[in-house]
């Protein structure tokens, strides 16, 4: 990996006053960077965006869907491939997968699920494996009850891959990426509110008006909390009067500044409690609270920096190993050179490569657009940096 070496955290190239600029508190919060991040992954970053830089104080080029990305992405999909035959069959664990291993041949031969059935597979079958997820074995907590987190034996994603890559080198190595979740963890919460008053005085204090600005960070919290107000409604079928918004906090394991607990240690009343200290409107709040118009759900997410860890090359396997016959990895733990993994987009390019690997196809995979020798975008970044 050259100058930005194997494991590399971003702490080992950067001088401490550099964690401590205006540049750095909105860079990691936007993209959940942390001081021990991988040092090639940042690399990536501002290689990628750097026609963006002007704009992150207002995180600017930021595109939105008009609902949550469930709802406006993954649904229609669903239903597009529904329409074209796929079947989905949800709530099937695959707890291992059997391989012919060849001197010069990969072939996928056997799926096994959690129930001991297996899944035999024939000479015109596929497997697109996802390996790894940022969200697996996330927990919810309560207005009253902190959530708890879990940790890698619980997690069948993680699990699979570790015993996957025992079988062959060219399947990766998922260990640094989750096998130190005190690194990898934040946590996150959800408030919904019969009111309009938190969001009101949001748009007035931060003119983010009707959910089109980005993250608001409040940067004196020991948490590092931020907050993101989307456009209302945020599910299709979401009341006029129901309000929604979602905020994370970096630093889990810090006391907050009003609030003597951990954010890990948290329900959900106390981390709002935690904000309208920060934002000075717990007097303003107080009363749509005490009326119970008010919830907020916090939610422990231990792999959710998983992809931002320190690695060395070939941790992330290739999207389709050497000599692969049917089988290729998806997602945001296989390589895609030059790409950032926290994009949809970075996981839509994974499938490309796999499927036009794969299948004989006249296709070819969507070329990243690359402003990182362009004068104009470089003058812009340098301008900005320097604010």
């Amino acid at each position: 990996m050259g100058l930005f070496g194997a494991y590399k955290r971003i702490e080992d190239w950067f001088e401490q006053s550099f964690f401590e600029t205006k540049f750095w508190f909105i860079w990691s919060s936007m993209f959940a960077f942390q001081k021990w991040s991988s040092l090639a992954e940042m690399r990536r970053y501002m290689q990628r965006f750097i026609h963006l830089v002007d704009g992150l104080p207002k995180l600017g080029g930021v595109m939105r869907t008009k609902y949550n990305q469930y709802d406006s992405v993954v649904r229609p999909m669903k239903k597009y491939l529904e329409e074209k035959g796929v079947k989905f069959e949800m709530g099937k664990e695959v707890v291992d997968i059997d391989f012919n291993l060849s001197a010069d041949k990969i072939s996928a031969t056997v799926i096994h699920l959690k129930n001991k059935t297996e899944i035999v597979l024939r000479e015109n079958d596929f497997v697109f494996f996802t390996n790894g997820s940022i969200t697996e074995s996330t927990d919810n907590g309560s207005w009253d009850k902190p959530a708890k987190l879990k940790g890698v034996e619980e997690s069948g994603a993680w699990t699979l891959w570790k015993k996957i890559a025992k079988k062959d080198p060219s399947f990766g190595n998922p260990n640094p990426f989750c096998d130190n979740i005190d690194l990898q963890k934040w946590y996150s919460f959800t408030a919904t509110m019969k009111d309009s008053t938190f969001l009101d005085y949001m748009e007035n204090f931060s003119g983010n008006v009707d959910g089109t600005g980005g993250l608001v960070t409040m940067i004196d919290s020991n948490w590092l909390m931020s907050i993101v107000i989307a456009r209302q409604p945020h599910f299709p079928n979401q009341p006029n009067d129901v309000k929604i918004f979602w905020g994370y906090g970096l630093y889990p394991d810090r006391k907050g500044n009003y609030i003597n607990k951990t954010m890990a240690e948290c329900s959900g009343a106390e981390i709002l409690e935690e904000l309208y200290y920060h934002l000075k409107i717990q007097e303003l709040m107080a009363p749509i609270t005490k009326a119970g118009k008010v919830n907020c759900i916090p939610v422990a997410m231990p792999f959710i920096d998983s992809l931002f860890m320190p690695r060395n090359k070939g941790d992330r396997p290739d999207v389709i190993p050497s000599g692969s016959t049917n089988f290729a990895f998806l997602g945001q733990f296989a390589e895609a050179p030059k790409d950032c993994v926290f994009t949809v987009e970075y996981s839509v390019r994974t499938a490309q490569m796999a499927v036009y690997g794969l299948f004989d196809t006249d296709k070819k995979v969507h070329p990243m657009y690359e402003s990182t020798h362009n004068p104009k975008y470089l003058l812009a970044a340098l301008k900005a940096i320097s604010r």
